[in-house]
C-alpha cells in the first residue's frame, strides 16, 4: 500500500555557515569586534577570499582568562611587511587566504531536514491536501475466468495531530467493482470497498522514522454490509532509517485481512541518487521511477516514466442467490508499466499497463482449496488534483 509509501506517503535544518549550530548570536563589543560566549570559540575553514594591503579582517578569536568575555579581536595587517615585521599570531598578510568560516562547523550536523524531505512538493496548507480517482479494467479472457471493472475515489485530508509538524493524514476512500463473473460459480454482480485510512509519521534525530496507519472498512456486496465479515481492519507498522535525505532503510509488517497470509513482512531501501531517478526496492510492493527529459518545468510540471510490482489480496462478505451468507476472497500479482504526468498544483494524471498473473480465488462455501484463474492484463488512467 503506498503511501502508497511510497505513499508512504509522508517534514531542523542545518545550522547557519557563519556560526557554531548550538552557540548563542553573538552580540556587538563596545571596543569593537564580537563577543561570544567561552565555550564556543571561532573555528574557521579556508576560503579562497583574499584581503587587500591595509584591509582590517578579523583574523583568530583570543580566549581570555575565566573571569572574562571570549572576543573576536580585530587586527589590521600592515600596508608593507618584511622579515622584521612582527605580525600578531594568526595574522594574514596581504594578498594571502582570509581565514573565515564556511559551511557548517559541526560536521554531525546534518545539512537537510529529513522531515522537510517527507513533505510532497504538491502539500497544501490546510486540511484539504488532494483528490484523487482510477479506472481499472481486468478484462475476462474466457467464460470461466473472472473479470473486473474498478472505479475508485479517494480525498487525502490532514490535521495537526496536538501539533502542526505531526499531522495526522486522513484518507476516506470508496471503490466499487463491477464482475465479469465465471460461468460455474455464484458470485455477486458488484463488490464494494468503503475504508478509511488513518496515517501517521514521527522523525526523530533527523534519522529514524517511525510510520504507522489503520484502515478500517466495510467489504460486502449489495446486500451483506450487516454481516460480521464485511468489517475488516488493515495496517501497517514500520521503522525507517535515514543516514541521508535520499537513503532510506526500510524494515516493518503490514497487516491485511484478507484471505491468504495477513501479515507481510515489508523490508527493502528507497534510495534517490538525484532528481531524475527514484529507486524504491521495497518487498512487497517495489517499483522504479524515471524523469523524463521532456518535463515541461522541473519540480513544478514533471513526466515520470516507472515500473512496479503489486500484490493484491482482498476479502468480501457476500450473499449467494438464494440469500446464503458466504465469503469471497482474491487475490493476484501485478507487473506494472506506467506514464505520469505531475503538476503542482493542477491536474495531475496517469496511464498503466500491466500483466496479472498467480490468479486465485477463494469461496467459503466451497472448502479451503484456492480456484485458479487464468493470466489477463490490466488497463488503467487515474487522475489526482
Amino acid at each position: 500500500m503506498r503511501p502508497p509509501f511510497t505513499s508512504i506517503l509522508i517534514l531542523a535544518a542545518a545550522g547557519s555557515a557563519a556560526a557554531q549550530p548550538y552557540a548563542a548570536s553573538p552580540s556587538p563589543a563596545p571596543w569593537g569586534g564580537t563577543v561570544l560566549p567561552a565555550q564556543v570559540p571561532y573555528q574557521p575553514t579556508l576560503s579562497d577570499e583574499v584581503i587587500a594591503t591595509g584591509q582590517t579582517a578579523p583574523i583568530y578569536t583570543e580566549v581570555l582568562p575565566p573571569d572574562e568575555d571570549a572576543v573576536w579581536q580585530t587586527y589590521a595587517t600592515p600596508p608593507e611587511f618584511g622579515p622584521d615585521v612582527l605580525l600578531p599570531e594568526g595574522a594574514v598578510p596581504a594578498g594571502q587566504p582570509l581565514l573565515v568560516p564556511d559551511g557548517a562547523l559541526d560536521p554531525a550536523m546534518p545539512d537537510e531536514s529529513l522531515r522537510q524531505s517527507l513533505i510532497p512538493p504538491d502539500a497544501r496548507d490546510g486540511f484539504f491536501q488532494k483528490a484523487r480517482f482510477s479506472a481499472t479494467w481486468l478484462p475476462q479472457i474466457d467464460y470461466y475466468d473472472l473479470g473486473w471493472t474498478d472505479l475508485r475515489t479517494e480525498v487525502v485530508t490532514a490535521l495537526p495531530f496536538f501539533t502542526r509538524e505531526n499531522p495526522i493524514v486522513i484518507t476516506p476512500s470508496y471503490e466499487v467493482h463491477f464482475l465479469d463473473r465465471p460461468l460455474v460459480y455464484d458470485l455477486p454482480p458488484r463488490l464494494h470497498d468503503a475504508a478509511i485510512d488513518f496515517h501517521i509519521f514521527r522523525v526523530f534525530d533527523n534519522r529514524w522514522i517511525a510510520d504507522f496507519a489503520v484502515t478500517p472498512g466495510y467489504f460486502a456486496d449489495d446486500h451483506s454490509f450487516d454481516s460480521d465479515d464485511a468489517l475488516r481492519v488493515n495496517g501497517r507498522a514500520l521503522g525507517i532509517y535515514a543516514p541521508n535525505v535520499d537513503l532510506k532503510w526500510v524494515l516493518g509488517v503490514t497487516y491485511v485481512d484478507g484471505g491468504w497470509a495477513k501479515v507481510v513482512p515489508v523490508v527493502g531501501v528507497v534510495y534517490e541518487p538525484n532528481d531524475d531517478v527514484i529507486y524504491e526496492l521495497v518487498f512487497p510492493k517495489p517499483r522504479i521511477a524515471w524523469r523524463l527529459p521532456n518535463s515541461p518545468v522541473p519540480d513544478r510540471d514533471e513526466r515520470w516514466f516507472y515500473i512496479a510490482m503489486d500484490f493484491a489480496n482482498s476479502a468480501w462478505a457476500i450473499e449467494q442467490t438464494d440469500g446464503t451468507p458466504d465469503t469471497l476472497a482474491y487475490r493476484d500479482y501485478r507487473l506494472i508499466f506506467g506514464v505520469e504526468r505531475k503538476i503542482v498544483g493542477g491536474l495531475s494524471h496517469r496511464v498503466e499497463a500491466g500483466y496479472i498473473f498467480n490468479r486465485d480465488i477463494k469461496l467459503a462455501s466451497n472448502g479451503p482449496d484456492d480456484i485458479s484463474m487464468d493470466p489477463t492484463f490490466m488497463l488503467r488512467i487515474g487522475v489526482s488534483y
